[in-house]
């Protein structure tokens, strides 16, 4: 008799599990959709915000950010760093010789340039070492430069 009882209970139970479980899978799928969500809405507002920034800066009116903008972009530069629009700059020992090349420079100039010793350029170079933050942005700003801009660099 008592198991019979217990047959019915269990059933119930059994129902109320499956529809429960479901639930909570379909709870899990609403939840990643969301995160996915708030995750393509916060890279929009960076990249609107980066390209809000450029524009104001080609316009000579960088202080003038909004308080929203201000706000994004302090979180961020607490979170990680620099705020930058497109993609992180990485060092290749291939794109600084192939500079120094187009430049017509030896190492002893590219060092100068950069404000480095030769031996940092020549390191740099062979790959063996990659340059710090600091002596990052430099290299960066002088592999964007054109030789007119650099041989004048070298030249002061």
């Amino acid at each position: 008799m008592a198991r019979k009882e217990i047959k019915g209970e269990l059933g119930t139970l059994r129902k109320t599990v499956t529809a429960q479980r479901s639930e909570i899978a379909a709870l899990k799928r609403d939840l990643k959709a969301l995160t996915s969500q708030v995750h393509a809405l916060t890279k929009a507002q960076e990249k609107a915000a980066t390209i809000v920034v450029r524009q104001q800066a080609a316009l000579g009116q960088s202080n003038a950010l909004s308080d929203s903008q201000q706000a994004t972009s302090g979180a961020q530069e607490s979170e990680g760093g620099k705020v930058r629009g497109g993609r992180q700059f990485t060092f290749s020992h291939e794109a600084l010789i192939a500079k120094r090349q187009a430049l017509h420079m030896t190492q002893k100039e590219m060092a100068r340039l950069l404000g480095v010793s030769m031996v940092s350029v020549y390191n740099w170079e062979t790959g063996e070492v990659t340059p710090r933050a600091a002596q990052l942005e430099r290299v960066r700003e002088v592999l964007k430069m054109g030789v007119r801009a650099a041989r004048k660099q070298i030249a002061d």
